[in-house]
């Protein structure tokens, strides 16, 4: 439950680099406001989290790996993020609508394909 624990906090700091607001952080991380906030604050008991929970907060971690991969600069991976995205499977929409508005399933198929572009571009 630790190893839990610290992947949420992970998440929490990624999405918070992002410019992401806890309203909007929960509905990615399928919990609601105050769950987050509580668990945000939690400084040495263990988090349980459901396995829904654990594979969108690794595939969040996943797409935080890629981007930081293809960015020296901050503040263009936090544009990344938040800009509309062409690429196959975003249509248009932002890295950020992606996580908050796909389920678990999609969200995995939009990252394995922006994982393939990204390691063979063509």
């Amino acid at each position: 439950m630790q190893e839990q624990r610290d992947h949420f906090l992970k998440v929490v700091k990624i999405l918070s680099s992002w410019g992401v607001d806890p309203s909007r952080m929960a509905r990615i991380i399928l919990m609601n406001e105050g769950s987050l906030d509580r668990l945000s604050a939690i400084t040495q008991s263990s988090v349980r989290l459901t396995e829904d929970q654990l594979r969108r907060i690794d595939l969040v971690v996943n797409f935080a790996r890629i981007i930081n991969g293809m960015f020296e600069n901050p503040s263009n991976v936090t544009y990344f993020a938040s800009r509309p995205n062409d690429n196959y499977g975003f249509d248009g929409r932002s890295l950020l609508e992606i996580l908050e508005h796909c389920d678990t399933d999609d969200l995995q198929r939009v990252y394995r394909n922006f994982y393939a572009e990204m390691i063979n571009p063509w």
